[in-house]
């Protein structure tokens, strides 16, 4: 039985689409459609599509918003003047940040929504060694505790947050994606310098999400670019992302409900009660720490993380890295390190290689 999302030729796709873009390869297969690598014809630059199956898309996946600017093509605008759009477009198109991929436009038609980004990242098929050198990285701001701002702390914009304006081809090939998935598959694992410089970057993009209220909940190495040339990482996919008033008490998600990947999910998730939301968002990025680290996931099995039964691995990790490891990925939530104490643990921050030389 097929499914609109995955036509049998990119021919029937829309042709707004077609008149803008070249389509160059397929990327990326998801349960809600699929992502191409496309260059605009205007100025030949190279962007990535989204496209995400109108039949697919769960009704908490979209938003209605009255500060899009004027209609995309393909949307009619409600009654009221608001507009309804994919969540995920909504929190790209709102964030500037150095390590989320940004939003270029947003357009539909009958079967899909058209989700234009940037595209980043390396090509894992046929990239070279990574770097020996490390570029500097800024400090790390964390939110003042886990989500709530003080009035002050919350009347200050964040700095990343940045006004926007509004704004017949052949079957494609599958070709080697230019995820942190990938390039954990070609290098095994990193050793804890090159780790450190890639998780921190991920971790300053969850505070500053945090500081706007967004969350992404779907943080693992296949949502993540990486560029093997500059080790800059971008957040993309935000299909699973929750917005919320950082004012105001921590988001909860309902029992029963997962947004996410599985083997990134933390043992409340798997109680069928409700359970808070940024914890959980530890717990995975405590995962996504042990793969790049060691090459493998922490655990084999749903039970094995219910219990927080760790596999025994193989790299030998220093003691403030598996410290770290291990408060991330503690079983009771109540006692998990914060977003707070995760952005200045010291394996994070790199005061124990003081002096160190660079791998």
């Amino acid at each position: 039985m097929g499914f609109a999302a995955f036509p049998s030729t990119y021919e029937t796709l829309s042709p707004f689409l077609h008149e803008r873009f070249v389509l160059l390869e397929e990327i990326g297969v998801g349960g809600s459609g699929f992502v191409l690598k496309v260059q605009r014809r205007q100025d030949e630059r190279i962007f990535a599509a989204k496209l995400i199956a109108r039949e697919r898309i769960a009704r908490s996946a979209l938003i209605r918003t009255s500060r899009w600017g004027s209609v995309p093509p393909g949307f009619e605008a409600e009654a009221d003047g608001t507009l309804v759009v994919p969540v995920e477009a909504w929190a790209m198109r709102r964030v500037a940040h150095p390590n989320v991929c940004s939003f270029e436009e947003l357009f539909a038609d009958e079967t899909f929504y058209y989700l234009i980004m940037e595209h980043h990242g390396t090509s894992w098929q046929t990239s070279p060694s990574l770097p020996i050198s490390l570029p500097p990285t800024p400090p790390i701001t964390p939110p003042g505790n886990y989500l709530d701002l003080s009035p002050s702390a919350a009347q200050s914009a964040p700095s990343f947050l940045a006004p926007r304006a509004p704004c017949q081809a052949p079957p494609l090939l599958r070709r080697s994606s230019s995820d942190l998935f990938e390039a954990v598959e070609r290098h095994r694992h990193f050793s804890e310098h090159l780790a450190r410089h890639i998780f921190r970057q991920i971790v300053a993009a969850v505070c500053d999400l945090a500081r706007a209220g967004i969350l992404h909940r779907d943080v693992k190495d296949e949502n993540i670019t990486l560029a093997e040339d500059t080790l800059q990482v971008k957040l993309v996919d935000f299909g699973s992302c929750v917005l919320f008033n950082p004012q105001g008490p921590p988001p909860m998600q309902a029992g029963r409900r997962f947004y996410g990947t599985w083997t990134y999910a933390a043992p409340e998730v798997f109680t069928g009660e409700a359970y808070e939301m940024f914890p959980a968002e530890i717990w995975s990025l405590g995962v996504l720490l042990h793969v790049l680290l060691t090459g493998e996931n922490p655990f084999t099995s749903a039970a094995d993380a219910r219990q927080g039964r760790r596999m025994q691995g193989k790299v030998e990790l220093s003691a403030v890295a598996s410290d770290l490891i291990d408060r991330c990925l503690t079983v009771d939530s109540r006692q998990r390190i914060s977003l707070a104490e995760l952005a200045s643990h010291s394996w994070v921050s790199g005061m124990q290689w003081a002096g160190a030389p660079a791998a």
